[in-house]
């Protein structure tokens, strides 16, 4: 018997049954929704070590409208305020907002200018995890990303750039179910 977290297993299955032919042995899944967690199949063995991987924790600069558009958001992690999973998860998007739950996240239109700020952190994040990791796969998943291919594209945008033509190669694809 195995005991691992939900997203090592997420991964791990992507990495074996995901139909990702171009991946051998590394690939990160991560999972967007009321948090942000993050499994990692490095060498065809999932990550763990003093604790399960915690990607979602990670710091990234703030987006230049966080200043102007959202009165400095603190960001609603308790440990972190401003780390991804503070940014990004569906109870940051609606506190930002001032929405009254997180279900009228979905009412959001794909042209809300949220979406931008959201690719803008996510984008970033999946850089630094392909740069540290040297990722062949990122697969993205969870609630928050069923707004689909309008959100991937900007999370893409937003990964390239952040990459600088460095390595001209990566790319991230989005687990869409």
């Amino acid at each position: 018997m195995v005991f691992d977290t939900d997203c090592n297993m997420l991964a791990k299955f992507e990495l074996e049954h995901g139909g990702h032919d171009d991946v051998k042995d590394n690939l990160c899944y991560i999972t967007v929704g009321t948090g942000v967690g993050i499994g990692l199949v490095i060498n065809g063995k999932c990550v763990s070590g003093m604790i399960h991987p915690e990607g979602g924790h990670v710091t990234v600069p703030l987006h230049p409208d966080e200043k102007a558009k959202y009165k400095d958001f603190k960001g609603v992690c308790s440990f972190h305020g401003t780390c991804v999973e503070g940014l990004v998860s569906n109870v940051s998007i609606k506190e930002r907002l001032g929405l009254a739950d997180v279900s009228a996240v979905a009412d959001l239109s794909d042209d809300h200018e949220i979406w931008d700020v959201i690719g803008f952190y996510l984008g970033t994040m999946c850089a630094n995890l392909y740069l540290s990791l040297s990722l062949q796969k990122i697969v993205i998943g969870g609630g928050v990303m069923k707004r689909g291919d309008p959100l991937f594209k900007k999370i893409r945008h937003h990964f390239k750039e952040r990459l600088g033509g460095y390595l001209k190669h990566a790319k991230i694809d989005g687990d869409l179910s």
